[in-house]
């Protein structure tokens, strides 16, 4: 993948061999980003199509629209300006383009990806999903949350402007900036996690846990330019490891509730990681042990109450608390909250069926 500065871009978009252009976004990204008065592809002789995605959350009925325009179109470059939504869409319309029996076949988890349709310019508008270098994709099909992973999906550049974030709504810099804290957090635990994986989640704490509120609470150039990079660097960590628990419970109340998704990620998130480190303990699993003590080295604490408390504190300061407390009382427990199993198998502690219920029942029956 190839990092395009921004004061690169308008060459970059020049090139003649870039004739067709689609732009895949949202209308408040495209709008209220600045994105046109970076004046990056108004004086291009290229023709510019621009797709205006409507859903909050990648869904089948408009992926299927975007690859029947993506087809019609044959554009040389794609850009997808936007948030996790938006580049997942332009990810899957792209590696997805000549699939037949797409919603089936994405069901059954028999895809096979062959060529992708063109090459991808992944601009984040959020400062989060680090979708932009991940090979992977989330679609929702009756509100139910399917992964596509293949390494056709990655985007082929992406770039990060800071300036694009500074705009995005507090509730938004909330959410996304708290999901590349988890991505990080968790990937540490992931059974695939490794050395680079870990390098990488390092990296993304270390700008994270010093920017976050700032940027949440009075963003800046700086603080903007440090969130983007811990959101890249927690795609990178996450593409090699993947997420496990606090992203596997997210989904319901995002897809069903219309939960923000970092925010739905956080709703779990501190009794996930004191389930872990209660069971690395009572087993001795020194590796996992080891793995909390960088992870607590990151987060500049020394111990699991350290982490209570930072975490708790970055909740209460940036908005989640007070937004969960609205949204999670008009939920009530129910036998048939569902949850991502594969998400769930990637974290190195085994957390059985009985234990989730336990979360949710002890989250909405109190």
């Amino acid at each position: 993948m190839n990092h395009i500065q921004e004061n690169k871009l308008n060459s970059f978009i020049k090139n003649k061999k870039i004739k067709n252009i689609l732009i895949i976004t949202g209308k408040k990204s495209f709008n209220f980003s600045g994105f046109k008065k970076l004046g990056i592809y108004q004086n291009s002789k290229s023709i510019i199509n621009i797709f205006y995605k409507k859903n909050e959350i990648p869904k089948i009925s408009e992926l299927k629209f975007l690859i029947k325009k993506i087809n019609i179109i044959s554009p040389d470059l794609i850009i997808a300006l936007g948030g996790g939504c938006t580049i997942d869409y332009a990810k899957l319309a792209n590696g997805l383009h000549n699939i037949k029996n797409l919603e089936k076949k994405i069901k059954s988890g028999s895809l096979k990806l062959h060529s992708k349709k063109t090459k991808i310019l992944a601009i984040p508008t959020t400062a989060g999903s680090g979708a932009e270098v991940t090979k992977f994709s989330v679609i929702y099909i009756n509100k139910i949350k399917y992964s596509v992973e293949h390494n056709l999906l990655k985007p082929d550049f992406f770039s990060l402007i800071p300036k694009l974030v500074l705009n995005s709504p507090k509730i938004v810099r909330s959410s996304s900036g708290f999901d590349a804290i988890a991505q990080a957090s968790e990937s540490i635990f992931s059974k695939n996690a490794n050395i680079l994986s870990l390098k990488y989640s390092s990296k993304s704490l270390r700008f994270s846990i010093k920017s976050y509120l700032e940027f949440v609470n009075r963003p800046n150039l700086k603080n903007a330019a440090q969130m983007l990079k811990a959101a890249n660097f927690s795609g990178k960590a996450i593409n090699i490891a993947k997420t496990n628990a606090p992203h596997a419970l997210s989904y319901l109340f995002t897809s069903k509730f219309r939960i923000p998704h970092g925010i739905a990620v956080s709703i779990f998130f501190i009794e996930i990681m004191n389930f872990y480190y209660l069971a690395a303990n009572k087993k001795n699993n020194i590796n996992l042990i080891k793995k909390f003590n960088l992870l607590f080295k990151l987060i500049q604490q020394s111990n699991l109450q350290g982490l209570n408390n930072l975490f708790n504190k970055f909740f209460i300061q940036s908005g989640i608390k007070n937004y969960l407390r609205k949204s999670l009382k008009k939920i009530k427990y129910n036998n048939n909250f569902y949850y991502n199993l594969d998400r769930l198998k990637n974290a190195t502690i085994k957390i059985y069926k009985e234990d989730i219920t336990r979360l949710y029942f002890n989250k909405f029956n109190s």
